[in-house]
């Protein structure tokens, strides 16, 4: 187990008041690994007003670093517990920035799809592909995986959070890196042709 690992929840065990929601998913460091688990924040104050339990972790190696979000959502008379990993994508500005592939009540479901993807990098079995999320009224945003089989996750929990909430309007697809580039230069080469016949026809006139 890392150094981070043993620190967040084997030194001081279920003292920790993390280890009651953390522990089981870091036991991912049970073998030694080049991988660091760390909790960010976790905010659980029962006298303070409008708390909803919300807790973050991070699971970083190298360049690859995974966000882990829990929090309670309210229903009548209970609430549910919900887990999100997200993988922390380059975006179309050259920026670090999370987007989830994997939303779920289950902490078990959750921290398999975390194990799956970080295994798949540590294998080296990885070829970038792209999610491109184009807006029909604004821009077009698009998030870089290092696996087809995570951009494709992400995708497909884009299009559930688009179903379940009327105000999202945009079209999600997943292309490798490859064919998203080629794509872009296709579409530059057509706007300098564009650019280059409007600007003969106004020559003209």
């Amino acid at each position: 187990m890392s150094e981070s690992s043993t620190n967040q929840t084997g030194e001081r065990g279920a003292q920790h008041p993390h280890a009651p929601h953390w522990f089981e998913f870091n036991q991912i460091n049970d073998l030694p690994n080049d991988w660091s688990f760390e909790v960010l924040e976790w905010n659980n104050d029962p006298e303070a007003d409008g708390v909803d339990d919300r807790g973050e972790a991070e699971v970083v190696r190298d360049d690859h670093r995974f966000v882990v979000t829990t929090w309670l959502q309210p229903r009548d008379r209970t609430h549910d517990r919900y887990w999100s990993v997200a993988y922390e994508t380059v975006n179309q500005d050259g920026e670090p920035e999370p987007l989830s592939f994997h939303i779920s009540k289950s902490q078990s479901i959750a921290r398999n799809n975390l194990g799956h993807a970080r295994d798949v990098i540590d294998s080296n079995e990885t070829e970038p592909h792209v999610l491109v999320r184009e807006h029909n009224d604004g821009p077009r945003e698009t998030f870089e995986y290092p696996t087809e089989h995570m951009a494709e996750k992400a995708a497909d929990l884009q299009i559930e959070l688009k179903i379940d909430n009327d105000d999202r309007d945009y079209l999600v697809t997943v292309h490798s890196k490859a064919e998203w580039e080629h794509q872009l230069e296709l579409e530059r080469s057509l706007q300098t042709d564009t650019d280059r016949l409007r600007g003969e026809f106004d020559g003209e006139e």
